[in-house]
């Protein structure tokens, strides 16, 4: 249900992906700009350094050798001396390399600030979508609520970053540890791994940006309603996400055979409008809210064994009238034997006063003449 309503409201609001895709593209320029700016001076020292070593042409030697079976002794020893020059070259500009990876640090936090801004933005734009049917605007949108989309973007980075960080040295350790044991049974354990904090880093924030979208929260109170919401929801976002990982992960490498890496982009834009939708739907059912998963066509999640899908004309009839939701299913029969009872008498007694309108011009009670 959740991914079949969340891919009809992406079908719906595809232009999304397409200007996302030119966010993240113009986010990306800004980040190799300033990756090239700063890191340059460093990299090409390195490299002038490593290249009179003649690193690849050894290394294509070694390769050749092992391949065609010629491999010696001296081969490997030959080896082994190289990357001992190398380790003497980064021993010599240890703090070149650690300028570099500050840097790096630094770049990464400026890269997941500038793509999570648009988050909020992206969710805004399906909420109103999913609560009005309007399709509303992105950028305007990102200008409109460009403060909000900061403070959400700095606390999400300052908090994710150290997640990250955590969640590497795990892959890292499992690595190291069973690679001692068997490659293939390595492989599955780190892939397996990978989907399980994939699912996990997307589960833990999943409700944060719906509540500040869609209930106008706060940063902090959208946090916290997020961890007390997930409590007990924790174990099916999870399964969802992780899924959806596998999914996404299959659809990758797929695109990246099949269209060379072109397709791909596409497919990382929407797999971010996605998650985002995927989230707003999520927080919609958790809260038993009405929402548009297309033109015309609305999801009513008042219900209480099945959403209904309705028409927008005709969920306005049923706002009107009142029609009784499924919660009403589970009274007793005897209530529904006296409301039938009573309607029916209703009916009786309007049958009568229409029979004695048409008799009389006027309609008499019971028993009287």
């Amino acid at each position: 249900m959740l991914f079949k309503n969340s891919f009809s409201i992406l079908s719906n609001r595809f232009s999304l992906v397409y200007k996302t895709l030119f966010y993240v593209l113009v986010v990306t320029l800004i980040i190799v700009a300033l990756g090239a700016a700063m890191m340059l001076p460093t990299l090409n020292t390195l490299v002038d350094s490593i290249k009179d070593l003649e690193l690849f042409p050894k290394l294509g030697d070694y390769i050749r050798s092992i391949l065609s079976g010629e491999v010696e002794s001296s081969d490997f020893e030959s080896i082994e001396n190289l990357f001992v020059q190398i380790g003497q070259v980064f021993s010599e500009n240890s703090s070149r390399l650690i300028l570099a990876g500050v840097l790096l640090i630094i770049l990464y936090f400026i890269g997941m600030f500038l793509i999570s801004m648009c988050y909020y933005s992206v969710s805004d734009v399906v909420d109103s979508y999913m609560n009005s049917g309007n399709n509303f605007p992105f950028m305007s949108n990102y200008v409109h609520n460009f403060k909000t989309s900061a403070k959400f973007a700095l606390l999400y980075t300052v908090i994710n970053i150290p997640l990250q960080i955590v969640f590497a040295l795990i892959i890292v350790g499992v690595a190291l540890l069973f690679s001692m044991v068997n490659y293939l049974l390595t492989i599955f354990l780190v892939a397996l791994l990978c989907f399980c904090i994939y699912a996990i880093n997307k589960s833990i924030f999943s409700l944060w940006i719906p509540a500040m979208a869609a209930n106008n929260m706060s940063c902090v109170q959208a946090l916290k309603y997020n961890f007390k919401a997930l409590k007990e929801r924790f174990t099916a976002t999870f399964g969802t996400y992780f899924i959806y990982g596998i999914i996404m992960a299959m659809l990758t490498v797929t695109s990246l055979i099949v269209t060379f890496g072109v397709g791909t982009i596409v497919l990382l834009a929407a797999s971010l409008v996605f998650v985002r939708i995927l989230n707003m739907v999520s927080y919609y059912h958790i809260n038993g809210l009405k929402y548009y998963k297309a033109d015309n066509v609305v999801i009513d999640n008042t219900r209480k064994f099945s959403p209904a899908v309705y028409t927008a004309d005709e969920a306005e009839v049923a706002e009107h009238y009142h029609i009784p939701h499924a919660e009403n299913a589970d009274k007793p029969e005897t209530d529904s034997a006296e409301k039938a009872g009573e309607v029916g008498g209703e009916n009786e007694n309007n049958d009568k006063l229409a029979d004695g309108a048409e008799d009389g011009g006027k309609a008499k009670p019971d028993g009287g003449e």
